[in-house]
């Protein structure tokens, strides 16, 4: 296991070297382009394009400020800040904030949310890939327990509205989950939107108000759910500054057990074509048993699937309506080039791997 400089050193995380340097200008239309708004703090990531370091923030390279020392794949925070002559991007460092708030008088003025909180965004940032912690507050005898607990109808209703229903699944039921899904609150709000009809994290925080001091076993898992989403929200962030698109989340449903999905497509490299979307899949069904699910789009319409299962029972399904679901899918506008079917647990991949060409393939025991 690393630790110390060499775990610093390792990129893709929230791993920031500051040094001091002249801020970065920005025109006022490629500001609003960003999205910025004056005092915000942003992430970016540091890129090495041909024998050039790129700063790349929300999708755009810019030339590093002078006097700047970075590796490629390092991570920096920078301030936004709007003049009478265009925008400034500054260096910020949120890892000397605490030592600066301690050493502040006690008529200073309080520091902005970003600053304090910098601490707990970069212990998000080292959390693991979701836990099954949503997972278990969403099984329907869970939920069941949980809410008869708070007693509280309200909570109950909303909790109902939340959840989706199997047979009843489309585009726009599974669009309206994603936004409610907890990830994209703060920032429809930033932007002066309206917030989601139903939030899982707004959910999350009034069932914690509702037990109150009871329940304390109860509440720290729901605290820790909590968690897990907001560690996915750093690492879309994360994601987002190195030109990929990556976010994970757990939808509730009314006649199953909750599912877990995740969103992947990874950086487009410079001249190259795009890259593959990929949506994973995991769950638990009482009938079927655990299933992942690993779905690639490539050339915008063809699709490979990949399905582990580990009851024989649903091996043989999928592959009794396999053919079906192709017909399904060309309905759709889309080609399934190939749907492998493992009788066995998935095992780990690499996030941006995606199934090699070629025919069909059906592996099971």
């Amino acid at each position: 296991m690393l630790s110390g400089p060499e775990q610093a050193a390792l990129p893709g995380r929230l791993n920031p070297i500051y040094l001091e340097g002249r801020p970065l200008q920005l025109e006022t239309p490629i500001a609003q382009q960003l999205g910025l708004r004056d005092g915000q703090v942003v992430q970016a990531s540091v890129e090495l394009r041909g024998e050039v370091l790129k700063l790349l923030l929300n999708g755009k390279l810019f030339d590093l400020p002078p006097a700047l020392r970075f590796r490629p794949g390092d991570s920096v925070f920078l301030r936004a800040y709007q003049g009478a002559n265009g925008w400034l991007l500054k260096i910020f460092d949120p890892a000397a904030q605490p030592a600066a708030t301690a050493a502040a008088p006690a008529s200073a003025p309080e520091l902005p949310a970003a600053q304090i909180n910098a601490s707990r965004l970069a212990a998000l940032s080292l959390r693991p890939p979701m836990s099954p912690t949503l997972l278990d507050v969403f099984a329907p005898r869970q939920a069941a327990a949980l809410l008869q607990t708070t007693a509280n109808p309200e909570l109950a209703a909303l909790f109902q509205r939340m959840q989706l229903s199997m047979r009843g699944l489309s585009s726009a039921s599974l669009q309206a989950a994603v936004l409610g899904s907890g990830l994209w609150m703060e920032a429809l709000l930033s932007r002066g939107q309206s917030a989601p009809a139903t939030d899982t994290k707004a959910w999350l925080r009034r069932m914690i108000r509702a037990l109150g001091d009871k329940e304390t076993s109860v509440v720290a898992r729901l605290n820790k759910a909590i968690e897990d989403i907001e560690s996915a929200q750093v690492e879309s962030l994360a994601a987002q500054s190195r030109g990929e698109l990556s976010f994970g989340m757990v939808l509730p449903f009314a006649d199953a057990n909750p599912v877990q999905i995740r969103f992947f497509r990874p950086a487009r490299q410079p001249g190259g074509e795009a890259p593959p979307f990929s949506v994973d899949i995991h769950t638990q069904n009482e009938v079927l048993g655990e299933i992942w699910l690993k779905t690639s789009i490539t050339r915008a319409s063809h699709v490979d699937l990949m399905m582990w299962a580990l009851k024989g029972s649903s091996v043989r399904l999928a592959q009794k309506h396999r053919d079906a679901l192709g017909e399904r899918l060309k309905k759709a506008g889309l080609t399934m080039d190939s749907f492998r079917i493992f009788h066995a647990a998935r095992p780990s991949l690499p996030e941006g791997w995606s199934p090699p060409a070629g025919a069909m393939l059906d592996v099971c025991a």
